[in-house]
């Protein structure tokens, strides 16, 4: 196999990404295999292989493509309407995406073993996405869409703690929809944090 120069590279790895992700979503996390991965990128398992040399770290690179993607597009409403529809935008893209849904929590749990081989990427992440919600937050109490009673940060911790927790629960409940259960949800929080709970 020729060897590829940088720009090659991460072609072929965003299309390796890529073709993972239809690929979970055909056959799921538990079942998919290398060859369902080469298979949708049309690409031999050595090429796929030389690219993702580790099994784990092609899957953390495949949910990363996922959620950065999902995150990228929903950007513009954290600027536009704020840090609580900014999350909602993000629940309702994994309502509609259960098989990526359980691939990324079936894989999150890497974060707590230290000897994981993308423990630093886990934790990274959800660093970011905690300062990226924090900051949403302060934006809004700025523009005066969320009071001043509330710490940006908690309301962040809340709001995270609430959109895993809810897609955990979804993957176990068959009673639970997802985007109802969050409004619902967003309507205490939004009561506790105005009252300065």
């Amino acid at each position: 196999m020729p060897s590829l120069d940088a720009a090659e590279t991460a072609d072929l790895r965003r299309r390796i990404v890529d073709a993972g992700i239809d690929a979970i979503r055909a056959t799921g996390h538990s079942t998919v295999t290398l060859d369902d991965i080469a298979r949708q990128a049309d690409l031999e398992v050595a090429e796929v292989e030389s690219a993702f040399p580790i099994w784990d770290l092609l899957m953390v690179s495949i949910i990363d493509g996922w959620v950065g993607v999902i995150r990228r597009d929903q950007a513009l409403i954290a600027e536009r309407d704020g840090a609580v529809a900014y999350v909602r935008s993000l629940v309702e893209a994994a309502a509609s995406d259960p098989a990526m849904v359980r691939t990324r929590l079936a894989f999150i749990g890497a974060a707590s073993d230290e000897n994981h081989a993308a423990n630093g990427w886990y934790r990274s992440s959800y660093a970011q996405f905690m300062q990226d919600v924090t900051l949403f937050f302060t934006r809004d109490i700025v523009a005066k869409r969320e009071p001043r009673t509330v710490s940006p940060r908690f309301a962040a911790e809340q709001l995270i703690a609430l959109y895993e927790g809810l897609q955990v629960q979804s993957t176990m409940l068959d009673t639970v929809d997802l985007l109802t259960a969050w409004d619902r949800a967003v309507g205490f929080l939004h009561f506790g944090w105005s009252e300065g709970a």
